[in-house]
C-alpha cells in the first residue's frame, strides 16, 4: 500500500482518536475518540477494487449502529439510579467483532489491504477493550462462544485473511478473559499485534490470498523459515513468543478460578494450532523446488522475526524470576 500524505494524515488522526479514548475520564470524549478512529480508518480502507466499497459500507454501518447503542446506553446510565452497563457492553462487543457479533468482521477483512487489516485487528481494538475493562458485567458466556467460534470456524477456511480474522476472534476471547487486569490484556494485545504485523507483512510479500498458493510460491524461499516460526508462535508452540502470552492468560485464569474458561481455552487452542500447523506444513514440505539448506540464507527482517520468537520467552521468564 503506497503511503502518501493523506494516508499519513488519516493514520495520525486515528492514533489521536485512540489516545483521546485512553486519556479521557468523560464518556462523551470517549465516544468522540471512537468516532474519530472510525471516520479516519474508512479512507485507509479504500483501494482500486470495487468490492472494497461494499466492505467500507459494512464497516461503517456496523460501527454506526454500535455507536448509537453506546450513546443510548450512556443515556440510560445518566437517567438510572442503579447503573446498568448491559447495553454499553453490547455495543462495545459489537465494535470489537467478538462472537456472536463477528460476521461483519469476516466479510470486511477479505478485500482490504495490509495496512487497514493490521489497524482493524490491532489499533482499533484498544479503545473498546479499555471501555470494556470499566464494565461491571460478567461476559463469561461471550468468552466461551468467542473461543469456540474462532477456533472451529477457522478449520474449514482456505483464505488467508479469513484465517487471520478467525484467529483474531479467538485471541479476543483470550484477551477478554483477562479484561479486569489492564496490564495482562495490554501486554497480550501488544505481543499479539507484533505477531499479526509480521504475519500480514509476510503474506503480502508472498502475495498469497489462499493457503494453497503458498505451496508453489517461491518468491520468499529464503524467508519461509521465518513464516513457519511465526505461524507456530501464533498457534502457541513453546518456547516461542505466542506461548508466553497464552501462559500469562493460563496463570491469570488459575488465580481467578476460571476453570471452565481455562479448559475450553486449552481444548480450542489445539484446533487453532492445527490450522496454523497446516499452513506451516504447506509452507515447507510441499513442492519446494529449492534445497532446504538454501533457505537458511534469510534476510535481515526474517532474522529479526526468528530472533523475536525465540528469545522473547526466555527473556520474559527471566525478568519474572528476578522480580
Amino acid at each position: 500500500m503506497k503511503m502518501n500524505y493523506s494516508k499519513v494524515f488519516f493514520l495520525s488522526f486515528m492514533i489521536v482518536g485512540v489516545m483521546i479514548c485512553l486519556c479521557s475520564n468523560n464518556w462523551l470524549l470517549i465516544w468522540a475518540g471512537l468516532e474519530l478512529s472510525l471516520i479516519t480508518l474508512l479512507p485507509l480502507m479504500q483501494n482500486n477494487l470495487m468490492i472494497t466499497s461494499e466492505s467500507m459500507m459494512k464497516y461503517f454501518l456496523v460501527q454506526s449502529i454500535s455507536s448509537g447503542l453506546l450513546i443510548f446506553g450512556l443515556m440510560i446510565l445518566l437517567t438510572n439510579i442503579k447503573p446498568n452497563y448491559l447495553i454499553v457492553t453490547l455495543s462495545i462487543l459489537m465494535k470489537m467483532g467478538v462472537a456472536p457479533f463477528h460476521s461483519w468482521l469476516i466479510s470486511v477483512v477479505e478485500p482490504i489491504q495490509s495496512l487497514p487489516l493490521i489497524l482493524m485487528l490491532t489499533v482499533s481494538k484498544i479503545s473498546p477493550l479499555m471501555i470494556l475493562s470499566f464494565m461491571q458485567v460478567s461476559i463469561s458466556i461471550i468468552i466461551l462462544i468467542t473461543l469456540i467460534t474462532g477456533s472451529i470456524m477457522g478449520l474449514n477456511q482456505s483464505a488467508v485473511k479469513k484465517l487471520i480474522a478467525y484467529s483474531s476472534i479467538f485471541n479476543m476471547g483470550l484477551i477478554t478473559m483477562a479484561i479486569k487486569n489492564n496490564f495482562i490484556w495490554s501486554f497480550y494485545l501488544m505481543m499479539y499485534s507484533i505477531l499479526i504485523i509480521m504475519l500480514v507483512w509476510m503474506m503480502s510479500k508472498l502475495n498469497s490470498i489462499y493457503t494453497n498458493q503458498i505451496i508453489i510460491n517461491e518468491q520468499m524461499t529464503e524467508n519461509k523459515y521465518a513464516l513457519w516460526m511465526n505461524l507456530l508462535s501464533l498457534g502457541g508452540m513453546p518456547p516461542l513468543m505466542g506461548f508466553t502470552i497464552k501462559l500469562v492468560i493460563i496463570e491469570f485464569s488459575i488465580s481467578k478460578m476460571m476453570i471452565l474458561n481455562l479448559i475450553v481455552m486449552i481444548v480450542m487452542s489445539t484446533l487453532v494450532m492445527f490450522f496454523y500447523m497446516r499452513m506451516a506444513y504447506l509452507t515447507l514440505m510441499f513442492f519446494l523446488y529449492y534445497p532446504k539448506w538454501s533457505m537458511f540464507k534469510t534476510s535481515k527482517i526474517s532474522s529479526l522475526v526468528i530472533m523475536l520468537n525465540l528469545m522473547l520467552t526466555p527473556l520474559i521468564l527471566m525478568i519474572k524470576n528476578l522480580n
